[in-house]
Parts: C-alpha cells; sequence; structure tokens
C-alpha cells in the first residue's frame, strides 16, 4: 500500500514536471535578455524573436503531436519529444550565432510541445473520472506559480554561471523526466478499462471532428477566453502601472497576490471537487469573473485607480480561473478519451490563439494601456457565456 502511494505520488510529480517544463523554457531566460544581446553581438529585436518563435512553435507543434501521442501512446510521444528538447537545450549552450539560436529556439519548442499535449491525457487516462477534477486542480495551480518563479530561478543562474547555464538547468529537468519516462514506456496502466467503462461518444479520427462535439469546444472556448483575459492583464500591466507611478519592482510585486489568488482558488476547488459537482460551480465562477471584470472596466474609465484598488477585482478573478480551469479541461478531454493526444492539441492552440490575439490588442493600443486591457478583459465576458451556453445544449 505505501510502495503504491508511493509511486502515485511520484507520478504526480512527473505530470507537474511535464506542466511546467515548457513554461520554465518560456520564461526562466527573459532576465538573460541583455547579456544574450552582449554575447552574440546582436541587437535586441533577435533576441526578442527567440521569443517570439519560440511561442509560435509551442502553438502550432502541439497540432502535430496530437495524432503521434494518441497513435504511439504518451510516453513514447514524451520521449520522443523530449529528446528533441534536450539537445537543442545543450546546443544552445554551444551556439555562438543568433542565427542559430533562433533556430534552436523553434526546435525547442516543438520537442517541448510532446510534454504539453500528453501530460492532460495522461491524466484521463491514469485516473478514473471522478478524480481527474481533482488531479488537474492539484496541478494547475503549480503552473501558473512556474511563470512567476521561472524569471527568479534564470537571475540566479545568470548572477552565477551565466546565461547558458539557463538552457543546461532546462536540459537537465527534461533528463529527470526522461528517466521517469522511460519506466513508463510499454507499461499499461488502467488506462483501456477505465476507457472501456466510459459511456462516450465515437471518438473522433480528425480535428474537424472534434469541432463537432458542442460539449467539448464550449468547455475549451471557456478556458480559452478566461486565459485571454489573464494574459490581456499580463501583457498590459507593466505599461499602465508604470503610468500611473509604480516602479518595476512593485510591478513585479504585483503579479505575486494575482498567483496566491489563482492557487487559493484550485486548491479550494480541489479540496470541494469530493462534495460538490464541477459542472453546477461553473456559471457561479463565470459570474464571478465577469463580475470582477467589469469592475475592472468601470474602475479604469471613472478614476485614476492605485495598484491595490485594481488588484481586488483582478485577485477574484484568478481566484475564479483557478477553480474554473481544472473543470472545464476535464470536462474537454474527458468526451474523447480514445483520441486524448488530438483533444488536448486543438484545446492547447485554441487557448494559445485567443491568449496571442488578447495580448496583440492590448500592445496596439498600449498608448493608452489601462483602458486597452479593461476593455479586451471585459470584452471575453459574452464569449464566455456563448462557451457555457454550448456545454449546456
Amino acid at each position: 500500500m505505501l510502495e503504491k502511494k508511493g509511486n502515485n505520488s511520484l507520478f504526480l510529480v512527473y505530470l507537474v514536471g511535464l506542466s511546467i517544463i515548457g513554461f520554465l523554457a518560456t520564461d526562466m531566460y527573459l532576465p538573460a535578455f541583455d547579456s544574450m544581446r552582449l554575447d552574440l553581438s546582436t541587437d535586441k529585436s533577435s533576441i526578442s524573436a527567440s521569443l517570439s518563435l519560440f511561442l509560435a512553435g509551442y502553438a502550432l507543434a502541439q497540432l502535430m503531436w496530437g495524432p503521434i501521442s494518441d497513435r504511439l501512446g504518451k510516453p513514447k510521444t514524451v520521449l520522443i519529444g523530449l529528446v528533441i528538447f534536450t539537445l537543442a537545450s545543450l546546443s544552445i549552450y554551444f551556439t555562438h550565432s543568433v542565427a542559430l539560436l533562433l533556430v534552436l529556439r523553434l526546435i525547442q519548442a516543438v520537442g517541448v510541445c510532446a510534454a504539453a499535449v500528453s501530460w492532460q491525457g495522461m491524466v484521463v487516462e491514469r485516473y478514473p473520472p471522478h478524480q481527474t477534477n481533482k488531479i488537474f486542480a492539484t496541478i494547475m495551480p503549480l503552473v501558473a506559480l512556474s511563470p512567476a518563479l521561472a524569471p527568479l530561478i534564470g537571475v540566479y543562474l545568470l548572477d552565477h554561471l551565466g546565461w547558458r547555464s539557463i538552457f543546461v538547468t532546462l536540459a537537465i529537468l527534461a533528463v529527470l523526466l526522461l528517466i521517469y519516462t522511460l519506466k513508463l514506456v510499454g507499461n499499461k496502466t488502467a488506462s483501456t478499462a477505465l476507457i472501456e467503462k466510459r459511456d462516450i461518444t465515437q471518438a473522433p479520427s480528425t480535428y474537424l471532428s472534434l469541432f463537432g462535439s458542442r460539449l467539448y469546444i464550449g468547455n475549451v472556448l471557456i478556458y480559452a477566453f478566461c486565459s485571454g483575459s489573464f494574459f490581456a492583464w499580463l501583457t498590459g500591466s507593466p505599461f499602465f502601472l508604470k503610468e500611473l507611478g509604480y516602479d518595476e519592482s512593485q510591478i513585479g510585486l504585483s503579479f505575486i497576490p494575482q498567483t496566491i489568488a489563482f492557487m487559493i482558488g484550485g486548491y479550494g476547488y480541489r479540496s470541494l471537487s469530493n462534495r460538490v459537482d464541477g459542472s453546477k460551480l461553473i456559471p457561479v465562477l463565470l459570474t464571478l469573473y465577469s463580475i470582477s471584470l467589469l469592475s475592472i472596466y468601470i474602475v479604469s474609465v471613472t478614476m485614476v485607480p492605485t495598484l491595490t484598488i485594481l488588484l481586488i477585482p483582478f485577485c477574484m478573478m484568478a481566484l475564479a480561473n483557478g477553480a474554473c480551469y481544472p473543470i472545464v479541461v476535464a470536462r474537454a478531454l474527458s468526451i474523447f478519451p480514445q483520441s486524448l493526444g488530438k483533444a488536448a492539441a486543438l484545446q492547447n492552440t485554441i487557448q494559445l490563439g485567443v491568449c496571442f490575439l488578447s495580448s496583440a490588442v492590448v500592445s496596439l493600443f498600449s498608448s493608452h494601456a489601462l483602458l486597452a486591457t479593461s476593455v479586451v478583459m471585459a470584452a471575453t465576458i459574452p464569449f464566455v457565456f456563448v462557451a457555457y451556453r454550448m456545454t449546456r445544449s
């Protein structure tokens, strides 16, 4: 019994690792931009392009890994993807060309997508339906925490070992995940029995057929638009908080309460998941989400707000999102257990696409950053409720 519990705990740690490694690869090297620019004798735009290429590859390559994951199985897919990611990360350590850096960052993104696609499917395969919400509620708050911690780790490595050590660290983390993945390859779990017991629709064979499920698309769109409002804030807040007179350290500290609120939402739902049906919580959470965003909009157009006045409703929104995400993700993926790779890949691509659009619009109107941010965030409300209606059809 103790051994089984230990194995389950280790597997949960493994899932957390798979879920955050993509975000670590995105954010850990951000503090090193200037050092990289000087070392590679290039300009700021070239170094920034390495982030843009990574995000583009991270969004689009998931559609490639989805069918591969369904055909080969999740462990083999993770194995292939993390080998690619590890080799690209180690190669960056030796590169002295910015052009090669850009290519390797794209290869990194393509490789790490395998983990992003597979971990969600592993949750549905490994755990019975009544536990999947709880497992997602355990992992997702840690996913939200990783973008806040990654730059801090990057700063430490930059100061003590140089910017190249950041990519060696990413490679080491990937190798640790690879070692555990090797234990899973060829091992059969209870997933087959669980899938056979579920009363589900026929599994789709193409991405296009996924759009035929209103329940799937509705839950995915709730996840995507709630995430989109979050990214609008992340994009706009450095601009409008600077305009309101706050310095960089205060802006950095402002991300702490929102991260804590998200974690409270996730772990709060986790504690309730055995007693409360998640589907009944969704309208309550979306109402809280909407009130929070409307409050931010009203504040932005009626006064010159303080950071505290803005953070109170935003943290309420973060709390609602933290509780909402595990419910809608679990509901979306559980519909198609025979095609979890495709389902997770399309879900993640739609989410990243909406986040990109939200961020791009706020950036376009950054001269009026607070108004643009509040308008984009409030504009997600009708889309979220249309998506919710889809899940009720």
